[in-house]
C-alpha cells in the first residue's frame, strides 16, 4: 500500500468524543496539532465539545462527525464522510461506551450495551481499515478491566448480542469489554499490514459519565466512588501515548493497563471465541443490510 507524505498533518478519528476519555484525548491530540474528527451522537453537546477542544488546538480546527454508533445506517454514512475527507487516517480511537442496567434492544434487535461498545465500532473499524492502512496508522480500542469478568462462552454468541440468555447489565458491560480486547486481538491477526498497530486499554478508574442515569446497584456504587476516581485527563494521556509513541509502531494484540503493557483475561486469548464473535458480528450486520469488509491482503 502506498505510504503517504510524513509532513502532513496527522489526522485521529475519537469515537465518544464530547466527553470523558474521548474528549480529554481529542484536547490532547488537537494541542500537539493533530486534526481530530469528533464522533458524536448528540450534535449539541457534539458541537459545545468541538468548541472547547477548537480552543486547544495548534493545528487544524476539530471536525464533528454525527453518528450513533448503535444505528448502522448512520455508522455507514459517517465512515464515507470519513473516507471522501481522508487519504490515510492516522488513527482511529474506539472509546464510545455506554451502560444499561435494564435490557434495551436497537432497531436491528441487538442489546444496546454490546452494539455501541462492540458492535458499531466493529463497523466503523472494518468501514474505515483501509485509510487506517494506507497510513500505517494504529487503531485503540478503549476496553476496561472488567472484561475479567465477561462471560462471553456461556452461551452461542447470537443469543449473548442479541440479549436472549437473560440480562444482567452489569455482565452486559463486561461481556462488551471483552469484546473489545477479543476484537482488537482479532483484528491484529488478520492484518497483513507490518506498519499498522491495534491496542486494547484500560485507560484507569476514571470518573466519567457512563453511571450516569441508570439506577442499579453497580451504577451506585461507581457514582459514590467517583470522588476516590482518576480524572478523564489521565485517561486521554494514555490514549494520546498509544497513538504517538515511536516505540509502539507495528505492535498488536497488546493488553495495556494504564500505562504499562498486562496480561489481559485468559478468555482474550481464545482465538476461536475471537473468530466466532467476528463472523457473529459480520453476520448481524450484513442480516440488517450493512455488510463490512474484510481486512484482506495489503
Amino acid at each position: 500500500m502506498a505510504m503517504l507524505d510524513r509532513d502532513r498533518v496527522r489526522t485521529v478519528l475519537v469515537t465518544g468524543a464530547n466527553s470523558g476519555v474521548g474528549r480529554a484525548a481529542s484536547e490532547r491530540l488537537a494541542g500537539r496539532g493533530w486534526h481530530v474528527l469528533m464522533l458524536c451522537r448528540d450534535p449539541e453537546r457534539g458541537e459545545a465539545a468541538c468548541r472547547a477542544v477548537a480552543r486547544r488546538a495548534r493545528g487544524p480546527e476539530p471536525t464533528l462527525v454525527l453518528a450513533d454508533l448503535e444505528k448502522p445506517d448512520q455508522v455507514r454514512r459517517a465512515a464515507g464522510e470519513v473516507s471522501d475527507r481522508l487519504q490515510g487516517l492516522d488513527a482511529l480511537v474506539a472509546n464510545a461506551g455506554v451502560y444499561r442496567a435494564a435490557l434495551e434492544r436497537t432497531g436491528i434487535g441487538v442489546e444496546r450495551t454490546l452494539a455501541v461498545t462492540h458492535l458499531g465500532h466493529f463497523q466503523l473499524v472494518s468501514l474505515l481499515l483501509d485509510r487506517v492502512r494506507a497510513a500505517e496508522g494504529r487503531v485503540v480500542v478503549v476496553s476496561s478491566e472488567a472484561h475479567r469478568a465477561g462471560r462471553l462462552q456461556r452461551r452461542p454468541l447470537d443469543e449473548i448480542l442479541r440479549g436472549t440468555d437473560g440480562y444482567s447489565g452489569w455482565q452486559a458491560y463486561a461481556d462488551s469489554k471483552l469484546a473489545n480486547v477479543l476484537f482488537a486481538f482479532e483484528l491484529g491477526r488478520r492484518l497483513s499490514d507490518p506498519g499498522v498497530g491495534v491496542f486494547a486499554l484500560h485507560p484507569g478508574m476514571l470518573a466519567t459519565r457512563i453511571w450516569n442515569g441508570n439506577r442499579d446497584l453497580a451504577s451506585l456504587v461507581a457514582r459514590l466512588a467517583k470522588p476516590f476516581m482518576g480524572s478523564p485527563d489521565r485517561g486521554g494521556e494514555r490514549v494520546e501515548r498509544l497513538v504517538i509513541d515511536p516505540e509502539l509502531a507495528g505492535v498488536r494484540e497488546l493488553y495495556v493497563m494504564g500505562e504499562k503493557p498486562a496480561r489481559a483475561a485468559a478468555a482474550a486469548y481464545d482465538r476461536d471465541l475471537a473468530s466466532r464473535l467476528w463472523e457473529v458480528s459480520e453476520r448481524l450486520l450484513a442480516e440488517a443490510g450493512h455488510p463490512v469488509p474484510q481486512p484482506g491482503p495489503d
